[in-house]
């Protein structure tokens, strides 16, 4: 019986820690000395991505293959940047401190291909929702988009989760609304599931319409890699700075998990993009996970 009871224990422990992406190699990015990386979005081919600062404004593009910084904007931040399905647009807040010294924000998006950049909605300020559909940039006001997506697009406003889908924004609760702060909702790739964090509750997966919620452990700032695999970070911290932090990747449907980092390393904000995984560290370094396909 002890037996069996201990290959039942060993058959457990493998399946939480069972292999799901293939990991090539773990890359640390090449930066310029003296700069530290805040955020990070890879593009959805994964050539390049989008950083930010600890220490300034501004936001830069690099290529992942050369290391080389174009700059985007210089007063752009990377909070829920966006970068559209074709790598050609990024759309993100640029923000400014006006003659009453109130801040102030613009809703733009550069070209990158040529550079160009445009204003996507006028200079408030109220902090807009939005997302992105292919080239397209939808802005919201109170959860209600200005524009037709043509797939799922999901929002936060107030702490309240929104999906977005045939032009319709609907309130999304799946573990309801009073007491609840919704944060860092995305859509699967196939639009069918919401991946989403409740503070205080952790890291869920629902069904496109709310329904279905399914635990997948505190995993916090979790990304979708597949439409079967999400990538978070199991974070601590003493209340003042991060003591450890590692990427974790797991089937949404089971209970098999994968450790991507090593322990040395305080590996935080993940972002994924065509068998890669980025993300950086407090100390302000970008690194990248290759994946083989």
């Amino acid at each position: 019986m002890k037996k069996i009871l201990l290959g039942l224990t060993l058959l457990v422990s493998l399946g939480m820690n069972a292999q799901i992406l293939s990991v090539k190699s773990t890359t640390k990015v090449a930066i310029p000395a003296g700069m530290k990386v805040s955020t990070a979005q890879l593009s959805p081919d994964g050539k390049w991505a989008v950083i930010s600062h600890q220490s300034s404004m501004g936001l830069d593009k690099i290529d992942l293959s050369t290391n080389k910084l174009t700059r985007i904007s210089d007063t752009g931040n990377g909070f829920d940047l966006k970068i559209s399905g074709d790598n050609n647009t990024v759309i993100f807040r640029e923000s400014n401190y006006g003659t009453d010294k109130r801040r102030y924000t613009t809703l733009k998006s550069v070209n990158i291909s040529t550079g160009a950049t445009k204003v996507v909605s006028p200079t408030t300020r109220d902090t807009r929702v939005f997302a992105t559909d292919a080239a397209k940039a939808l802005k919201a006001n109170a959860g209600t988009f200005v524009g037709e997506a043509t797939r799922p697009v999901a929002s936060i406003n107030r702490g309240s989760m929104y999906i977005t889908q045939n032009g319709i924004t609907t309130l999304v609760a799946p573990q309801g609304v009073e007491g609840k702060s919704y944060l860092w909702p995305q859509v699967s790739p196939d639009g069918k599931k919401i991946l989403y964090f409740v503070v205080g509750e952790g890291c869920f997966v629902c069904n496109i319409d709310g329904s279905n919620p399914v635990a997948q452990g505190v995993l916090r700032a979790s990304v979708w890699y597949d439409n079967n695999t999400i990538v978070g970070m199991d974070h601590k911290d003493d209340g003042v700075k991060t003591t450890s932090s590692k990427l974790i990747a797991k089937r949404i449907n089971s209970s098999t998990t994968q450790v991507l980092t090593t322990s040395d390393v305080k590996a935080m904000y993940p972002s994924a993009g065509s068998n890669k995984i980025s993300f950086v560290t407090p100390e302000g370094e970008l690194y990248v996970i290759n994946i083989s396909k």
